[in-house]
């Protein structure tokens, strides 16, 4: 039987480590910490204690006396800023290294899994994951673990004290605590107000994937003049956290109100029964003494518990955190039976189904062999299957039946890393990172010396766009005005490919976003970064792909023909309206 995952403070303290120890060392500085603010009390009751017994002769009083309590007290807030500062050292040294770790395995987790778990989400809650969510992470580590653990130990300690004294006073003092506890149990625990907790955390992340999406519209609502209440799901999504927020807090308000009340009323709840204590004492000293040792220490206990009670309501918050963060640690990965390499680079697909919602196949059947160092084009109508397949060959997803050979060996039998250093892909829209050029071209491989990479760029015909930037190679993507064309950084990425020099290509819609200009450059270039390659093109500007060794016409998700331009014309009447669109398209004047 497998064992249940942990949850909550548990997997986190699992994810945490060897970084344990260090929450260990800084929680034993925070008790100290706790029980160090609470030694100014007891000064101030030893000085009281030592006036009441002299009162009759104050100037009998040891005036020594005084000032060591006085430097007791001094001692006291010394050792408590020292232990203070020393746990919350530790405590932070601790949360950005845990942070750190969970930010990268959650990013390396995210590079093993299928694509099509980021089609289920949305850019914000990935976001509020990767920011918001770790960094609850840190606040919870770095300040609210070791207050949680003095918030509880010290109060302890403290109340098993009192309870020698007189265990009377003691249980009215525990009274409003274990009141305001149960309070607070309620808007924690019943069911209807956690799950409003849940609701308010969900509708967060869904407003939060909005605004990001509003925000990366913006130029589509300018252009159309909408409104931002013409954006209407940006509108909806942010009016449903408003009355998710508002139905919490009235469903809160009663028990957190009186919660409050109770919390604080130690002194109103000790007053009658100390005032019936020093009317009926046998000895009127001793009983004022008790009861000042209760009022002060009373008070005391105060904070260390108020800040246990707002670390114990933050768990909630950190529970949801960690189940968020699991949902992709704990994401089903690419697997592999044995880590093969082929010996060759010819791509077969074999039969090939797949459907993106189990329902409908977005390409069925499909059937066919690339072989090493030929162009192979693939075309077909909008939303055929033309991208799947070569997502499919990438293991963006896997396959639902049938198999993709790379050499004769099937893909799943490739691990990723493997398989990803014999396929380069070019995207329709390459994405540059904001970091130097030269970083962007070294993308495709690390391991490449600065003359590799002006060699790659000369090759994918960038180079002299480059050192016209006012750093050349050092140029930075978006800073100090360099801004690059669709054409130019389509180029970029062709130099990423020049560099890693993997054997088989996909270009998949590569010149869609480039003028004539650029798209000529960039002819050029594929041109020779094809030669004794496995290529594959995708492409809708038929013109492009005329000579290819191989076109394959996908129609629906099915092959529906696989041969040459010349006899495609004689026998494929899909490529023929194709080609007869294009034509009509390519004549069109202004």
């Amino acid at each position: 039987m497998k064992n249940k995952r942990k949850e909550g403070l548990s997997r986190l303290f699992e994810l945490a480590g060897k970084k344990k120890g260090k929450l260990f060392a800084a929680s034993i500085f925070s008790v100290i910490s706790s029980f160090s603010r609470i030694i100014f009390y007891f000064s101030i009751y030893l000085v009281i204690k030592t006036v009441l017994e002299n009162y009759s002769n104050l100037a009998g009083i040891d005036k020594m006396l005084i000032v060591r309590y006085s430097l007791f007290s001094l001692a006291g807030i010394i050792l408590y800023a020292v232990c203070a500062f020393v746990s919350s050292s530790i405590s932070h040294v601790a949360a950005y290294d845990l942070l750190y770790e969970i930010r990268i395995a959650l990013m390396e987790k995210m590079s093993r899994i299928s694509a099509g778990f980021f089609d289920s989400v949305t850019q914000g809650s990935i976001k509020k994951i990767m920011a918001d969510d770790v960094e609850s992470i840190e606040e919870f580590v770095a300040h609210s673990f070791s207050e949680l653990v003095a918030g509880i130990a010290a109060p302890l300690f403290i109340m098993i004290y009192l309870f020698t004294i007189d265990w009377r006073l003691s249980l009215i003092i525990l009274l409003p605590i274990i009141i305001s506890i149960f309070l607070l149990g309620m808007c924690l625990t019943q069911k209807d107000k956690a799950l409003l907790q849940k609701k308010m955390s969900q509708s967060m992340e869904k407003m939060t994937g909005t605004i990001i999406e509003y925000v990366h519209g913006m130029p589509v609502i300018k252009v159309f003049n909408r409104s931002l209440k013409g954006f209407k799901r940006y509108e909806n999504d942010i009016n449903e956290f408003v009355d998710v927020v508002d139905e919490t807090a009235h469903a809160n308000a009663l028990p957190i109100s009186l919660y409050y009340v109770f919390f604080g009323a130690q002194t109103l709840f000790l007053l009658p029964p100390c005032i019936f204590m020093l009317k009926n004492a046998a000895g009127y000293n001793e009983a004022l003494l008790t009861v000042i040792l209760f009022l002060f220490i009373g008070q005391g206990l105060k904070e260390p518990l108020e800040n246990m009670m707002n670390m114990a309501v933050g768990t909630n918050r950190i529970k949801e955190a960690v189940a968020r963060i699991d949902n992709i640690l704990y994401q089903n990965e690419l697997t592999f039976d044995e880590d093969k390499l082929p010996s060759s680079y010819d791509v077969a697909f074999e039969n090939v189904s797949f459907s993106y919602n189990g329902k409908t196949n977005a390409v069925e059947k499909v059937s066919f062999k690339a072989r090493p160092g030929s162009i192979n084009a693939i075309v077909g109508h909008s939303g055929g299957g033309k991208s799947t397949l070569m997502e499919l060959l990438l293991r963006f997803y896997d396959v639902n039946e049938g198999a993709i050979k790379i050499g004769g060996v099937n893909i799943k039998d490739i691990s990723q890393e493997n398989l990803m250093n014999l396929i380069s892909y070019v995207f329709q829209d390459s994405f540059l990172f904001n970091d130097t050029i030269e970083n962007n071209i070294r993308m495709g491989n690390q391991r490449a010396t600065k003359a590799d990479v002006v060699m790659a760029a000369k090759a994918a015909g960038i180079h002299e766009v480059i050192e016209n930037l006012p750093d050349a190679y050092d140029s930075v993507v978006g800073e100090n005005n360099v801004y690059l064309s669709g054409g130019e950084k389509q180029r970029i990425a062709i130099a990423r490919l020049f560099l890693k020099d993997s054997p088989i290509v996909v270009l998949d819609e590569a010149t869609a976003y480039a003028d004539a200009e650029n798209e000529m450059k960039i002819q050029a270039a594929f041109a020779r970064l094809a030669k004794n390659k496995t290529v594959f093109i995708i492409a809708h500007r038929l013109k492009t792909i005329e000579n290819a060794d191989n076109i394959l016409v996908i129609h629906e998700g099915r092959l529906a023909a696989e041969v040459k331009h010349s006899e495609l014309m004689e026998k494929c009447q899909i490529y023929k309206d194709m080609v007869a669109a294009n034509e009509r398209r390519d004549s069109w004047s202004i």
